[in-house]
């Protein structure tokens, strides 16, 4: 497995391996290089037989903040032979944390600090997710006039359900890891500086299991929660796009969040 990579780093210990976001100046925020890169380390591990478990985590003060939203991330967004338009974004994106969900390894999230949007979908689709007291879950998307799409909706509703999704994604609310765990949203919450160790211990439990077993019980459950959702999933791309080109609410709402102000959606009567 190619373990050279700009904004992540990956580290294997025997069977497991650490797959830590690198990119802590933004917060480890995803531009579009490093959702490529993330491609790339996801596709290794779908044929890396060696590995059994998979740990996620964050470099820094937090585990993810989403989707980078500054002016420069956003000018290269589009226009790539890789990332044209956001239809082909929202196809790729689901491929990806379709892969990511049905990996043969176990994978758990350590949630080292701030996890947001993107983040939190990445970490919906693990199998298990340790977090540190300090950390905390937010889904900021409306709040700059855009849905949670890129089918992290989806794995989110398989954990809480539609009332804790809606209160979520519909007020933005900050989820701190105690509420977080009891919502289904963390297997368990220790301090920071025991987050890997917490982390590993899972790891040495769960390795003690039979490889087989595990990964045929991932399988089962994630076809019986999921995969529920593949109907709402093929059509989200062409959704997504037609909303964002029928309504100026996205650059409306990145140019309200950057200048600090509020932001003045389009409405129906407008």
């Amino acid at each position: 497995m190619a373990e050279n990579y700009t904004y992540f780093k990956v580290e294997r210990e025997g069977e497991i391996v650490i797959v830590t976001l690198n990119r802590p100046d933004t917060l480890n925020a995803f531009n579009l290089a490093m959702l490529f890169e993330f491609n790339d380390i996801v596709e290794h591990l779908r044929i890396d037989l060696a590995s059994r478990f998979v740990v996620l985590t964050g470099e820094g003060r937090a585990f993810c903040a989403g989707i980078d939203v500054t002016g420069e991330a956003r000018e290269e967004w589009y226009g790539s032979r890789q990332q044209p338009n956001e239809r082909i974004f929202q196809e790729s994106g689901q491929i990806l944390v379709r892969n990511w969900t049905n990996l043969h390894q176990i994978t758990i999230a350590a949630i080292n600090g701030p996890c947001v949007g993107l983040g939190l979908g990445l970490v919906t689709c693990c199998d298990f997710r340790v977090m540190a007291e300090d950390s905390y879950y937010s889904i900021p998307e409306t709040a700059i006039g855009i849905g949670y799409s890129v089918s992290c909706l989806y794995p989110l509703l398989a954990l809480i359900g539609p009332a804790h999704a809606r209160r979520m994604i519909m007020t933005c609310d900050k989820v701190p890891a105690l509420e977080a765990k009891s919502i289904g949203l963390a297997h368990s919450v220790v301090p920071a500086d025991q987050l890997m160790s917490e982390s590993l211990a899972l790891v040495e439990k769960l390795s003690t299991k039979g490889p087989t077993a595990l990964r045929l019980v991932k399988r089962m459950i994630n076809a019986a929660t999921v995969h529920q959702f593949a109907d709402l999933a093929a059509m989200e791309p062409e959704l997504v796009q037609a909303f964002y080109t029928a309504t100026n609410d996205i650059n409306e709402g990145l140019a309200a969040y950057r200048e600090k102000r509020p932001a003045r959606f389009r409405k129906e009567t407008d």
